[in-house]
């Protein structure tokens, strides 16, 4: 995985080796889910879009932004940051889909991405349908040009009667359709191991939810807690990631935790 080159621009998400061999992240691969800086992003959009940018990051994640779409498209648009994923709700992909879907079009992300199953969902039958759901709205966006993801909790790395309820997701989404956004924070405190998710689903997680914890239930910034990230990030290539976006879902202190956790990553070697 780790070999001599020369550092390379490329495109975001392929991680570039510098000449000591080591593995960094494309700085375009760099975001901020806004779910983080929902608060102070709501009373200020573009003030907060604009800190983000002065901070490093180049792309969001759409998500607690009360805002139309295409005030939405806007304000990235002036602060140059380009908005890669929209999270949607499960009342959504089963409600008006086709106007979600337009919503998306217009601030012109990559994908959307389901943000949580409803918690009556998170039983066998419950995932396999929540499976077929996710293959029916995926085509649906598939046919517009965008693409589908599912983020994790904890939850879908429950064991129910013998079955790991992430495995029948992995093994029942339609990889033409359906991907999944790894939120590494809930992964780990569930006990998994993001590095053997991306060995045993090869390719299916085209953006990350980076985020870090303390190991006691307490959120942290990225890089203060206790996942080792660049052990995780050695399997990105595999996993096919191409987007990194920081999340904390309490806020403390958002902009200081903008700023430790892009500084933790633009300095990550692997």
């Amino acid at each position: 995985m780790l070999g001599a080159g020369v550092a390379t621009l490329g495109a975001a998400g392929v991680a570039q080796a510098d000449p000591k061999g080591c593995r960094r992240i494309p700085r375009s691969g760099i975001g901020m889910h806004l779910y983080t800086v929902r608060d102070i992003l709501n009373a200020d959009p573009l003030g907060t879009l604009t800190a983000l940018a002065e901070i490093g990051y180049k792309c969001v994640g759409v998500s607690s932004f009360n805002r139309p779409a295409a005030e939405i498209r806007d304000l990235c648009r002036e602060t140059r940051l380009n908005p890669v994923i929209m999270h949607v709700a499960h009342a959504d992909i089963t409600g008006d889909w086709a106007t979600k879907l337009a919503d998306a079009k217009t601030i012109g992300v990559k994908w959307v991405v389901l943000s949580s199953f409803p918690n009556d969902m998170y039983t066998v039958e419950g995932i396999r349908l929540g499976a077929r759901q996710l293959n029916e709205a995926g085509a649906a966006a598939r046919k517009l040009g965008m693409g589908m993801l599912h983020h994790n909790h904890d939850s879908e790395f429950r064991v129910v009667d013998g079955i790991r309820l992430s495995d029948i997701l992995f093994g029942e989404t339609n990889p033409r359709l359906v991907d999944f956004e790894l939120d590494i924070g809930w992964a780990t405190r569930a006990g998994m191991d993001a590095r053997q998710l991306f060995a045993d689903n090869p390719k299916r997680f085209p953006v990350l939810h980076v985020k870090d914890h303390d190991g006691q239930g307490n959120w942290t910034d990225v890089g203060q807690g206790v996942v080792d990230f660049g052990r995780v990030f050695e399997l990105a290539d595999r996993a096919g990631v191409r987007y990194w976006l920081v999340e904390r879902d309490d806020q403390p202190a958002p902009l200081d935790t903008s700023r430790n956790s892009y500084e933790y990553l633009a300095a990550l070697r692997f």
